[in-house]
Formats: structure tokens, sequence, C-alpha cells
């Protein structure tokens, strides 16, 4: 593959990278929210419950124990419907991780073999120069000698 193609392969890879990396933070973003979400419902769901227990030892009605109890129900439900959003959002953080993984991966890559080429081709310059002037030297030698 042409120096060219392999320059424009590699711009290609780092947007995508940096594509990668913004869905990655995103997806972390996500997670970290749906946590803190988990922690308020939770710590809601405990103060509820204190203060149910609290109010039951004082007298409660079956009226008001049946709206204590189904509330407390609903929390749990909630709870539970945030577990499983905060297990499909750290799979979506997961996903995200590979695939960044994966571009940069193929991203340094690429730019192991442009720096690898670029050194070649150092190399192989250097050696023309150095070529050249001991030409150079062996010509002005030569041309000194007398005959």
């Amino acid at each position: 593959m042409s120096s060219r193609a392999l320059h424009l392969l590699l711009d290609k890879l780092d947007g995508e990278e940096r594509q990668a990396a913004a869905l990655l933070n995103s997806a972390q973003r996500q997670l970290q929210m749906l946590q803190q979400q988990q922690q308020t419902l939770s710590q809601y769901q405990r103060h509820y419950s204190q203060e149910f227990h609290h109010r039951g030892r004082e007298g409660l009605s079956s009226h008001q124990y049946g709206h204590f109890q189904g509330f407390i129900d609903k929390l749990e439900v909630a709870q539970r419907q945030q577990l499983d959003g905060i297990r499909q959002a750290r799979e979506q953080v997961d996903k995200a991780r590979q695939s960044w993984m994966q571009v940069k991966t193929r991203r340094q890559a690429i730019a192991q073999l442009l720096e690898r080429d670029r050194q070649r081709q150092q190399l192989e310059a250097a050696r023309n120069e150095q070529k050249m002037l001991d030409n150079l030297a062996i010509y002005r030698f030569h041309k000194k000698q007398p005959r």
C-alpha cells in the first residue's frame, strides 16, 4: 500500500477513533447518571421504609398501611428496572470500549507502518547522500592524480 493511501487511511481511522471515544464517553456518562439515580432511589426507599416502620409503631389504619406498602412495592419495582438499566448501560460501555480499542489498535498499526516507512526513506536518503559524497570524493581524488 502506498504511503499516500496509508496517510488517507490513518486520517480516516483518526476520525473513527475520535467518534468511538465520544461514544465511549457518552456511554460512561449515561452509566454514571443511572448509578446516581439508583443511589437516590435507594436512599428514598430507605427513608420511606423507615418512615413506614416509625409510623407503624404509632399505629396505622389499613388504608395507610396499604398505601405505604403499595408505594414501597412500586419503589422496589423501580429499583429493579433501574438495575436492569444499569446492567444494560454497563454492557454499552463495554461494547463502546471494545469498539474504541479496536479502532485505536488499527490506527496505531497504520501509524507504525508509516513511521517505519518514514525511517526507511530517511535511511535510504542518507545512504544515497553518502554514496553521492563517496562518488564525489572518488572523482576529486582521481582528478587530482597526475596522469
